[in-house]
């Protein structure tokens, strides 16, 4: 198939058109965008991916990664349907190439943690027994279960699936238990865009399931986005909101950009590498080559290593994500991502929000992590909020003055000017001050122009409204479909002959209890609460706290304590993450509200490690938030590392 046809179907666009005529020298209503600007900017964007790939070749780095940035300036505003067009894709496919060849040869930052599994090296096969006995675990782990995407049990999936439970077993781990928040979602986006479930799991390797996720090619969000690609799907970005951080709507996004690779490639397979490589690149090595069978493409030299390994990595992703415990894999099931809606007329500050919803930052950050600053963004916008707390959250805002919807003051910072002073004259706390302008104390600096929200002090009324609330309804009156095995049931038992073996195709899915609009939701921080099986044990009657030994787990402990293992989670929520010997486990009756903690006391303050929060650390000392803000004199949620907190009264 000829690149600029394949451009064109991919995009939806056909072939570029000859110029139209000329537009009337009058005044016109709308502007018209002449046919010469178009070609202008397409012969300034040839001039800089020219330029970028020549500095690359000579060695330049430097000067090819301004070309590129300045080449993502020059597309960020242009229309959707310029960029569909054959020549502007064929020059972002190679813009694209610049910026991955930089970012191979950058190495990560110190302490930086990989946003996926996108391997770059080829991993060595299995051979002989070690082969024999990982398929073996396979087929027992998956007892007859189906599946909407075909997988190859071949020796390079069977490799993946080793290491997915061996190496990366941690990663994994983590990766599976942020994917129980979010795949009962994306299950129905993909089920409304008809895209198979089960490619789900390529967030997996994409970004760990990671709204925050950015790789060193400027790809961002759970789906890993690129700019360009993003706005032609519908994902816009600006200085207050990136929409590839939206994990609602990068999941459409992700489901429509892979059914028409689907559409074009005729092949999933195909499809999954295009959305890795990109089609144009695909598409070259299929001419190549001759053949559209990937495990060809992938023994030729037309693919790059990381293409390579994305099939077999989607493959045992999917084997390992769909039976993770079978696999000995430790996942913490967490509470599905669920919200109400709530539509803020004015630019607000998330702070003001959060004490309007009854919440606080953390959690509306968490359910908008599209928002880049510390508010909603000028003009309208639809927050999501915990579910239940719309109606309040609307009813204070109804009663809220103008002037109090933090419409911010505008302040540059001058010489002699402190974090501390500055906050104190606007009557903010400095980390409210950080937070509304998306800095650290070290960006604080003479000239830096801050906008400053009104002081925290509201009295709202809150008288009822009746006010509309929209709550999510991604399929209607369809059942909400959870995660097949986070936490498992016990499968159905393998009938002789049953085993996955080959290529698997789909059959008849089991048919899905539809979810109850009246069921309970709690927040995510409680997930833990709920035990993963309905067996009643008996307390423990020992110690309050149990020194881990090598070897041990949450599950293992609780099984020797006779203590239920939710319980145990809640009340150690770091060691159900990871768990290494040495540490302190917290068995039940050492909470605040129980009996005293021999051997372990509370400790007098805390130091704040990096990437701690003042929820986490709460939960772990078994602490109030509110508490401890109130000890460290603290009016927001922010913590920084190094600090050190008090956990005890003044």
């Amino acid at each position: 198939m000829p690149l600029p046809l394949l451009t064109a179907l991919l995009w939806g666009a056909a072939p570029v058109q000859g110029p139209p005529p000329p537009p009337q020298p009058q005044a016109v209503i709308a502007p018209v965008r002449a046919p010469e600007s178009d070609a202008a900017r397409l012969a300034r964007l040839r001039s800089l991916v020219e330029a970028a790939e020549q500095a690359l070749e000579a060695d330049d780095e430097d000067a090819a990664e301004a070309r590129a940035d300045e080449a993502d300036v020059l597309t960020a505003d242009w229309p959707p349907e310029l960029l569909r067009t054959a020549a502007v894709q064929d020059l972002l496919q190679r813009l694209k190439e610049v910026q991955e060849q930089l970012s191979a040869e950058e190495p990560p930052a110190p302490g930086e943690a990989e946003p996926g599994l996108k391997a770059a090296e080829e991993v060595i096969s299995l051979s002989g027994e070690e082969l024999r006995s990982e398929l073996e675990k396979v087929r027992a782990a998956e007892q007859g279960a189906t599946y909407d995407f075909p997988i190859d049990l071949n020796d390079k999936v069977l490799t993946w699936v080793s290491v997915f439970t061996t190496s990366k077993r941690g990663f994994m781990e983590n990766a599976l238990t942020r994917a129980s928040v979010y795949m009962p979602m994306i299950r129905q986006v993909f089920a409304e865009e008809g895209v198979p479930s089960d490619l789900a799991y390529l967030a997996v390797i994409e970004s760990g399931f990671r709204n925050e996720a950015k790789s060193r090619a400027k790809a961002v969000g759970m789906w890993q986005f690129i700019r360009s690609t993003g706005r032609i799907y519908g994902l816009t970005g600006n200085a207050w909101v990136e929409e590839r951080r939206d994990p609602v709507k990068s999941a459409r996004a992700a489901a429509r950009y892979l059914k028409r690779l689907y559409e074009i490639s005729g092949d999933w397979y195909l499809a999954a590498s295009g959305y890795n490589a990109g089609p144009l690149t695909l598409e070259r090595a299929i001419q190549n080559i001759g053949t559209r069978n990937f495990w060809d493409l992938a023994r030729s030299r037309w693919l790059r290593t990381e293409t390579k390994n994305y099939v077999p990595e989607l493959c045992a992703a999917i084997l390992v994500g769909r039976n993770p415990e079978r696999y000995g894999l430790n996942i913490v099931p967490m509470t599905p991502y669920v919200y109400e809606t709530v539509t803020v007329p004015t630019m607000t500050s998330l702070a003001v929000l959060a004490r309007c919803a009854g919440t606080d930052s953390a959690t509306l950050k968490a359910l908008n992590p599209e928002l880049l600053r510390g508010s909603t963004p000028p003009g309208s916008y639809t927050l999501r909020v915990p579910p239940g707390k719309a109606l309040e959250c609307l009813r204070q805002l109804a009663r809220m003055p103008a002037g109090k919807r933090l419409d911010f003051q505008h302040y540059t910072v001058r010489r002699g000017d402190t974090l501390a002073k500055v906050a104190k004259r606007f009557k903010l706390a400095p980390d409210d001050l950080l937070d509304a302008n998306d800095i650290t104390a070290r960006q604080f600096k003479p000239g830096k122009r801050l906008l400053v929200p009104p002081a925290p002090s509201l009295a709202l009324d809150a008288r009822d409204l009746a006010p509309r609330i929209e709550r999510v309804k991604l399929l209607g009156d369809r059942p909400l479909e959870p995660l097949p095995v986070v936490p498992a049931d016990p499968g159905p038992a393998a009938a002789p002959g049953g085993a996955v073996a080959g290529k698997v195709e789909d059959s008849a899915a089991p048919a899905l209890p539809k979810a109850t609009a009246s069921a309970a939701v709690e927040p995510p921080a409680a997930a833990a609460e709920r035990p993963p099986t309905a067996a009643v044990r008996e307390p423990a009657s020992e110690g309050a706290t149990y020194r881990a030994k090598p070897g041990d787990t949450l599950a293992k402990i609780a099984r020797a304590r006779k203590v239920p293992l939710g319980q145990l989670m809640r009340l150690n929520p770091v060691a159900a993450k990871a768990l290494h010997p040495g540490d302190t486990v917290r068995l039940p009756g050492s909470d605040a509200s129980g009996s005293a903690q021999p051997a372990t006391a509370t400790p007098r303050s805390h130091l704040v490690r990096r990437g701690e929060t003042l929820a986490a650390i709460s939960r772990k000392y078994g602490l109030d938030p509110e508490d401890l803000k109130a000890w460290n004199r603290m009016k927001g949620d922010r913590v920084q590392a190094g600090q050190r907190l008090r956990l005890v009264p003044r």
